[in-house]
């Protein structure tokens, strides 16, 4: 295995934010390699297949619509779903050559972003860092915010293992508490 950012293989996930209706909701894959090589996207729960090839030494660009890139869609007056499992949701992405990916979500008021690492260079124990729920969970303003963790498997069959962390009012939307293992 390789512990290198660059691969021929990639799976990946994007977490909802908080899209804004006729607001800027953009989920974009950003790929560069040193050579031309074809490069393959898809999402086979959606049925969904984008080609292009790479200019070598250069960026190109993927733009996905946000159903498709997205496990499920949620607005921030949506409460959060609890833990499932989306079969076959994730953002598969293959080259022909080495390539080094990038995930970027930007909408009108949250972005996120993330190097993507091929399958070759994944472990098998991660730690997620987290930020507390800037929302208020439908209280007073009605945003429910919280911190999202998205695990995507490459292989069939795999198992996995998940240790939730937090402080001691933390608890997900499928009632799991600091400690518990699922």
């Amino acid at each position: 295995s390789d512990n290198g950012n660059a691969g021929t293989e990639y799976y990946m996930t994007f977490l909802p934010t908080w899209p804004v209706a006729g607001g800027i909701n953009n989920i974009k894959i950003y790929v560069s390699s040193t050579v031309e090589t074809e490069v393959v996207v898809e999402v086979k729960a959606d049925g969904y297949v984008q080609k292009k090839k790479t200019k070598p030494n250069d960026i190109i660009e993927f733009a996905l619509p946000v159903t498709v890139a997205q496990p499920y869609f949620k607005t921030d007056r949506d409460p959060t779903p609890k833990e499932a499992i989306y079969k076959q949701k994730a953002v598969h992405l293959t080259a022909n050559d080495p390539v080094i990916v990038y995930g970027v979500t930007r909408y009108q008021y949250t972005s996120d972003g993330f190097l993507a690492l091929p399958v070759s260079a994944l472990g098998t124990e991660y730690i997620i860092a987290s930020f507390f729920d800037i929302g208020d969970n439908g209280i007073s303003f009605g945003q429910y915010m919280p911190s999202e963790a998205g695990i995507v498997a490459a292989f069939d069959n795999t198992k996995v293992y998940f240790t939730l962390g937090g402080n001691p009012i933390t608890t997900t939307p499928g009632g799991m508490k600091p400690g518990e293992t699922k």
